[in-house]
């Protein structure tokens, strides 16, 4: 049973990579299509592409017609693509845009995007990272992604191994795969993660994200959702690595500058929930990672003082859920539980090798070592977590058995979830509350 899975997963690799091969530019024009949230979500939307060849124009709009046309405001020419950039603006919140590309007269086919509501609609994301190494695992969150219908991707970093060319345009082609059978895309927000350290202009120049520091902050009606960068961290990321090059810049100026940006804009937000999303986490579950020492010296006391409900880690490749935490240089590791603190979950292994959990706390709330991503319900009163699984390196699993969700049934109920998708069970059973 588990060859025949995989020979399906291939047969449909197969399939995508044979239609957007450049060897074949003279039938397509344009493909490795990806939307960004690079801005307000309730207003704007990036379109990304790869273009092979001529002067593309995107056609957008509320109707299938797409009368609205646009040229790309930014080519970049970046492992071994022409990455073409949209940046769609004065958006209406809450809507289906349809967009197409078109080019010598051949247009793409057309698909869809919705934005951000601007009430207090309920909404799910997913959240997760190191979709890197394993295209079989990869795949499977993707084909997942098109089943579920999330507003947005959070990806946690590391999207491959090494960064270059092969690996991205295969990740690309890929991604694909998380487009919907009516053609609704999915926007992704990004984080740096260590595996794109040999560049670190490399998240600006394929998703065009606006600050090349890659930390950010985006605003829904009802939540905060902030990116931060841990490969900033002095002797630990990129930037160590440049300083020991250049020997330009002092080596904490860029890390204090995050970190004070992080304080002014939590002490300023009035959200009822503050996500953080980031890559290395502060306490990691796994033995041999190194505990985040500056991070928690500098974060830790920020997350609590400031009412953030919910961290985001990864880079482990495994799962976990912790309780509520309070910094306390008495307590575990510099936690105690604490009915205020914050929530850590993670870390990461959306198709990474997988990894052993074996590092738990005494403040863990539960631990695992299998491929998945996080499906966060958010909701004005509260937030749901899931923990969606699809097997590892050594198990079974067909995304396909999913039931994908339709438009209309998350319009009428947006937090319904599909059917048959296998969930982690915990000891608070198959959903984690705040």
């Amino acid at each position: 049973m588990k060859k025949l899975h995989y020979i399906l997963t291939l047969i449909v690799w197969m399939l995508f990579t044979s239609c957007s091969s450049p060897a074949l530019s003279n039938k397509i024009n344009s493909d490795k299509f990806r939307l960004i949230f690079n801005s307000d979500p309730m207003t704007t939307m990036t379109i990304a592409w790869n273009q092979y060849q001529g002067k593309p124009t995107l056609y957008y709009g509320l109707t299938k017609e797409t009368k609205n046309h646009i040229s790309p405001q930014r080519v970049v020419k970046y492992k071994g693509m022409n990455n073409n950039f949209v940046r769609l603006t004065n958006l209406k919140p809450d809507s289906k845009y349809y967009f197409k590309v078109c080019t010598f007269s051949k247009c793409t086919q057309t698909s869809y995007f919705k934005t951000a509501p601007s009430d207090n609609r309920a909404f799910t994301f997913i959240a997760g990272g190191d979709s890197r190494s394993i295209p079989e695992g990869r795949i499977r969150g993707n084909i997942l992604v098109s089943k579920i219908r999330p507003l947005f991707i959070a990806h946690g970093g590391d999207y491959t191994h090494h960064g270059d060319a092969k690996e991205w345009q295969r990740w690309f082609d890929e991604w694909q795969m998380t487009r919907s059978s009516d053609g609704r895309m999915y926007p992704l927000t990004l984080t740096q993660g260590n595996h794109e350290n040999s560049d670190h202009e490399m998240l600006n120049k394929l998703f065009d994200v606006p600050n090349p520091d890659v930390y950010s902050k985006l605003d829904f009606n009802f939540l905060s959702l902030y990116t931060l960068n841990t490969e900033l961290e002095p002797a630990v990321g990129y930037y160590d690595m440049d300083i020991r090059k250049t020997k330009q810049w002092h080596e904490y100026d860029k890390w204090d500058a995050q970190t004070k940006w992080l304080e002014n804009e939590l002490k300023n937000d009035k959200k009822r929930w503050k996500i953080l999303s980031y890559h290395r986490p502060l306490r990691p579950h796994r033995a041999n990672k190194d505990e985040g020492r500056l991070r928690y010296l500098d974060w830790a006391v920020l997350f609590y003082k400031y009412k953030v409900q919910l961290a985001i880690e990864c880079d482990s490749h495994l799962v976990k859920y912790t309780q509520p935490l309070k910094p306390d240089l008495f307590g575990e590791e510099g936690f105690v539980i604490d009915k205020n603190g914050t929530t850590f979950i993670g870390e990461g292994s959306w198709g990474a090798p997988t990894r052993k959990n074996d590092d738990d706390k005494s403040w863990t709330l539960a631990s695992g070592s299998f491929w998945q991503f996080k499906l966060i319900t958010a909701m004005p009163n509260r937030l749901e977590i899931r923990t969606v699984k699809f097997g590892d390196e050594k198990t079974a699993y067909n995304p396909n058995q999913v039931k994908e969700l339709t438009q209309k049934e998350q319009d009428k109920s947006p937090t319904t979830i599909p059917k048959n998708l296998d969930l982690w069970k915990t000891k608070v059973g198959d959903v984690l509350k705040l």
